[in-house]
């Protein structure tokens, strides 16, 4: 024994041993009641849970300076802790958790989490599911429009998120189904997985980003919403290029067969029937709708190139 008393411990591990050593005083007092082989069961578990906390090489050491301070092979002597006599007095479980609390008051900030983690599994932590506030950084509470120092309800943002991510799904949905009517074939109706698939995965931390996808539904919106000016003004200006007079007398010219008098039509003449061969060519409301969606898609298409 005198080996063991003559172990010399740096001020960290001293630290660590009396930690150790008030550990097991409690743990012993705790189980006074308990029958002796539950009492080294008890102890041997602590003693074991804590060496893990120390390299293999310094355990036989940690060990030594242990047996220093309770001779009996680890066990406190009988002088120091004393079982009463007869059957130990109850506690009710109101002291039972104010001994609790003083003691947790003395345990580390890990060893607190490890408590806390222990007592959530067992049921016996309650949050105000209600009342919980969410901490946000200034910049994200201005993009969230928040009033100066106050922060968002966790409940409420939640919910929040539901309803955007709904939203932005249909959207995305409306979109796509758009621009099949439009451009059936079109590379812009490619998708790798649907907007809310991608949301699963990003919040169950399969995915690291939803940016790709925000800005893939968030362009193909603008881009129809831009279409239904810009397409609309191409359908206009190249209606006007094909059948405006100046445009007509231009291709007439250009064929050579006008001022031919009474050997065949004159320049009017053909002139007109070229105006009533082109509109022919969109004499019903379903041809001229065909061709304001082309023009549509030809320019969405145009935008979505033009952003790459």
């Amino acid at each position: 024994m005198s080996n063991y008393q003559s172990i010399t411990l740096t001020e960290q591990e001293n630290t660590w041993l009396q930690e150790v050593a008030g550990r097991l005083r409690l743990i012993h007092a705790d189980a006074a009641s308990a029958t002796p082989q539950e009492r080294r069961e008890y102890l041997g578990e602590e003693i074991s849970r804590r060496l893990k906390e120390v390299a293999p090489a310094n355990r036989k050491r940690y060990l030594g300076a242990m047996l220093a301070r309770f001779p009996i092979a680890g066990q406190v002597p009988a002088e120091t802790v004393q079982p009463p006599p007869g059957p130990a007095p109850s506690e009710d479980f109101e002291t039972l958790l104010e001994r609790f609390l003083r003691a947790a008051t003395q345990l580390s900030e890990e060893k607190r989490g490890e408590v806390a983690k222990r007592l959530g599994a067992a049921g016996l932590t309650w949050v105000d599911n209600e009342a919980l506030v969410l901490e946000v950084s200034r910049e994200l509470s201005k993009g969230l429009g928040l009033p100066e120092n106050q922060q968002p309800r966790l409940k409420s943002v939640v919910h929040l998120c539901v309803m955007l991510v709904d939203l932005v799904n249909r959207l995305d949905q409306t979109a796509i189904l758009t621009m099949q009517k439009l451009a059936p074939r079109s590379p812009l109706l490619k998708r790798p997985q649907e907007f809310k698939s991608a949301v699963a995965q990003f919040l169950t931390g399969q995915k690291e980003s939803l940016d790709p996808e925000v800005r893939m539904v968030s362009s193909l919106v603008a881009w129809l919403l831009a279409g239904t000016i810009g397409g609309v003004m191409d359908f206009g200006r190249q209606h006007v290029e094909r059948i405006s007079p100046s445009a007509i007398d231009d291709v007439v010219t250009g064929e050579g067969k006008v001022g031919l008098g009474f050997m065949g039509p004159n320049k009017k003449e053909r002139c007109w029937d070229r105006y009533c061969l082109l509109s022919n060519e969109m004499d019903t409301p379903d041809l001229v709708a065909r061709r304001i969606r082309d023009c549509i898609a030809t320019f969405v298409e145009k935008e979505a190139l033009r952003a790459r």
